[in-house]
């Protein structure tokens, strides 16, 4: 009897066919097929009769191959290894029905071409998924258009294939707009060409930016479901067991999407990973609250880490991988006992001007951007908090996460990626937290909890009154009052902890920051000045001088508050062209020029002390280049690309004569645009031999020939105690003044933190509404 195989070729490489495929071609007299498939099996295939044709030539090859068959030869139709295969093979069958004497019809499965993709991603497909094919020429669009809107309000995984080139030349494009109107922007989107054979490609991207890569009849394109995630490999993951329902496609839902991407769906609150730290407005003890309940979980045995899916911030810090994060959860890392990860602070927003800030993705610059080029851009970023979480929750035991600002802004909701959207990707219950210190907490409370809408309100499952001052038991009517009109329990009040203090992010704090002033008069303390630059940044390096008993500290505006000053610093700057205009103005430029006392820069500062900065690429500002202070024989040039390490170095001769008798070795990290050439005025002040943990051999700063003015990259130079102790005993010499110590260790400040939070809130309840055994 004549015999018609239809063969399955698996993802077109030899290695791949089936045993049974392989017999098959083996058996076959005549092999038609695709001429692109035949070519990549010709070694099985050579001196056999073929039969090939074009594209879109399904119904013609099919049936010649059935009349080739009846004739009594044995041939085998070649067909690719995924859904295609049944396709023809239904098409076999109904051609052979219409025969008065057809050929036996056999199926000879291929190795899943769909499979194969989703082995080069990562193995998505653990869950339901949807194969679709773009080009069936025997389904009308219309029902394969039907298909996909099923599938993607199923959540679904969805895999396309077949796009064709020409005809229908928006396939890909009409699949992608009916996803997204299911599913949001930022939903993760595997592309693999030529899987698992010669000129493999791998590309994983995003729904909202999948056209970006070429997509061709070559490449399966795999779309993730509301659980799908990013790994910290680049795998696309799907975990088990999540909850999601489906959701059913709306009207209009197209043009609503612009507007606003749906937040992706995600597991119940209390699903015990993760717990969200909100606020009623900025500045309420959110990330030291967060620091605290990441040490309280560390002391317990959890594997936690700190997460903020977007900073604005000018203090930052720098991962042991070269990444650049906000200080806050560089912090909480270390509350966490673990170290800093880009993962952690995906999103860094640092202010350039009134309306643009420089964009920190994942640890490195994508560019500068205004306020509605970036809210343009947030579905990118979205996508990347989603990933970095993925990557972070999967690494981890818990995640506490801590919002931004106020989670009531209602004019900033439909652009959120940094609130209660946050917590519904993560699955998390939120506790809302409130500052007594500012007043009107109740008002703060029950005003925050009425403008959230009824899901969001869902997840708030607690409230924590911070900041308190005086007899907690007098807050017990407002409580209760709270308590009953909100239905949301007070997990605590916290009274104010001057024993710790997360590094602030931004130079609005400094408005908030109350002097200390040690006691005596300006004669029997060390009075030191640090330059309030328009662009200020990272003026945590000075918190350590803060807290020397015999230190005053101030933040100098105008001129004649140089005066009395025993040291003067200029901290860094996020734009320091900019900011030498700045000095300018204030009148401070010729002033700091005068000083007479030692001067000290920390990178931007360190700039400005020289005789020009350069900036030829605009990359801080439109000021190419300005006038430096000359106080130092250093030019500066700004470069395209920002340095970001943490950083080891020795002193040099130079820098011992800045601080005598100290210890060589200092430890730091750095974050700057630009490159530094010393003239022979100067002498550098130390040598780098470490940069993300790799060796090197770099020299760093610069010190006058006088020892009086020096400059350094060095951010957190002044956290090195016996360097601060050394160069402060210098001051303290020349001044008359007795010399200390280095200040004896106390007890672990964040310990200190967690048995404050013991004392003072519900954790049983905490713990036991995040799913967290005590």
């Amino acid at each position: 009897m004549s015999k018609l195989y239809v063969v399955g070729i698996g993802p077109g490489d030899l290695d791949h066919m089936t045993f049974q495929a392989n017999e098959a071609l083996d058996a076959a007299q005549v092999v038609v097929g695709y001429k692109t498939y035949l070519e990549l099996i010709q070694p099985l295939i050579a001196g056999k009769e073929i039969v090939s044709s074009g594209m879109m030539r399904e119904v013609e090859r099919c049936r010649e191959a059935l009349d080739i068959a009846a004739s009594g030869k044995v041939v085998a139709l070649v067909s690719s290894g995924d859904a295609g295969i049944y396709g023809m093979a239904g098409l076999a069958l109904e051609l052979a029905a219409e025969m008065a004497a057809p050929p036996e019809v056999v199926v000879v499965p291929g190795v899943s071409a769909v499979q194969a993709a989703a082995s080069v991603l990562g193995a998505p497909l653990m869950h339901d998924f949807a194969v679709i094919s773009l080009s069936d020429l025997l389904t009308p669009w219309d029902l394969i258009e039907r298909r996909l809107v099923a599938a993607a309000a199923a959540d679904f995984v969805v895999a396309l294939y077949n796009p064709r080139s020409k005809g229908r030349v928006t396939q890909i494009e009409e699949a992608r707009s009916i996803l997204l109107a299911a599913r949001p922007s930022e939903t993760p989107v595997g592309i693999v060409r030529n899987a698992l054979r010669e000129g493999e490609e791998r590309h994983v991207t995003t729904l909202g930016r999948m056209l970006e890569t070429p997509i061709d009849m070559f490449s399966l394109v795999i779309v993730g479901n509301s659980a799908t995630f990013v790994d910290r490999e680049g795998r696309m993951v799907t975990p088990r067991g999540y909850a999601a329902g489906a959701r059913e496609p709306k009207r209009g839902a197209r043009q609503e999407r612009k507007a606003h991407p749906p937040a992706p769906q995600a597991p119940a609150p209390g699903s015990g990973k993760a717990l969200m730290v909100v606020g009623t407005a900025s500045d309420v003890g959110k990330s030291v609250l967060t620091a605290g309940i990441c040490r309280l979980l560390k002391n317990r045995g959890v594997r936690v880490a700190p997460f903020k899916s977007q900073n604005m911030a000018l203090n930052s810090a720098v991962t042991p991988e070269g990444g650049e994060i906000g200080r806050a959860q560089a912090v909480q890392a270390a509350a966490c006992g673990i170290p800093p990860h880009t993962d952690m602070n995906p999103i860094l927003l640092k202010p350039s001007s009134d309306t643009g800030s420089q964009v920190v993705v994942q640890g490195t610059v994508v560019g500068t951007m205004a306020v509605q080029e970036y809210h343009a851009y947030k579905p990118v970023a979205f996508a990347k908090v989603r990933e970095s979480y993925g990557r972070l929750a999967a690494a981890h035991d818990f995640v506490v996460i801590e919002g931004a600002g106020s989670i009531a802004e209602i004019n900033l909701k439909a652009h959120d990626i940094a609130n209660l959207r946050v917590a519904e990707m993560a699955g998390a219950p939120a506790i809302l937290v409130a500052d007594i210190d500012r007043g009107g907490v109740f008002a703060q409370i029950v005003g925050t909890l009425e403008l959230l809408e009824p899901a969001e309100r869902e997840r708030i499952v607690g409230v924590v009154i911070n900041k308190f001052r005086g007899d907690a038991s007098l807050l017990g009517p407002g409580i209760d009052f709270v308590q009953r009109r909100t239905g949301v329990p007070v997990l605590g009040v916290v009274p104010y902890f001057t024993g710790f203090r997360i590094p602030e992010e931004d130079s609005v704090a400094l408005e908030k920051r109350v002097e200390r002033r040690p006691a005596g008069s300006a004669d029997d303390r060390l009075n030191i000045g640090v330059v309030k630059l328009s662009r200020i940044s990272n003026y945590t390096d000075f918190d350590p001088l803060e807290g020397e008993p015999d230190v005053h500290l101030t933040y100098v505006e105008g001129e004649e508050q140089l005066r009395g000053l025993d040291l003067l610093i200029l901290p860094g700057s996020k734009a320091t062209t900019t900011d030498l205009l700045f000095l300018v103005e204030r009148g401070l430029f010729d002033a700091i020029r005068a000083f007479p006392g030692p001067i000290v820069g920390i990178c931007g500062g360190y700039q400005m002390l020289g005789k020009r900065v350069s900036d030829p690429h605009a990359v801080e500002s439109s000021v190419r280049e300005a006038e430096g202070l000359g106080l130092l024989d250093v030019v500066t040039v700004m470069l395209e690309r920002k340095t970001t390490h943490q950083a080891g170095a020795e002193l040099l001769p130079a820098g011992f004569q800045v601080a005598p008798r100290c210890r060589p070795e200092l430890g730091g990290y750095e974050i700057h645009m630009g490159e530094t050439i010393l003239g022979p005025g100067v002498r550098p002040f130390a040598r780098l031999t470490e940069r993300s943990g790799r060796g090197v051999e770099v020299l760093d700063g610069a010190v006058s020939s006088d020892g009086r003015v020096f400059g350094t990259y060095l951010h957190g130079l002044f956290d090195n105690a016996g360097f601060r102790i050394s160069f402060l005993n210098r001051l303290r010499r020349s001044k008359g003044l007795e010399e200390r110590p280095a200040a004896e260790q106390g007890l672990d400040p964040f310990d200190r933190l967690a048995a404050h939070l013991e004392r003072h809130l519900d954790l049983e309840r905490l713990f036991a509404l995040c799913g967290i055994p005590r």
